[in-house]
């Protein structure tokens, strides 16, 4: 293979790599649903 076509294979598994490791962090966070029906008891933000 050329030289150029094996530079962009590398430039793309790390693009996948840094794409995986967000992924990570963000499956380890607590999210806010904003459609999610909110309780009467829980106090809003407004």
């Amino acid at each position: 293979m050329s030289d150029w076509v094996k530079k962009i294979e590398a430039e793309a598994k790390g693009l996948l790599a840094e794409a995986e490791e967000e992924l990570t962090v963000l499956e380890g966070v607590d999210t806010i649903d904003p459609l999610a029906e909110q309780d009467e008891d829980t106090p809003t933000s407004d």
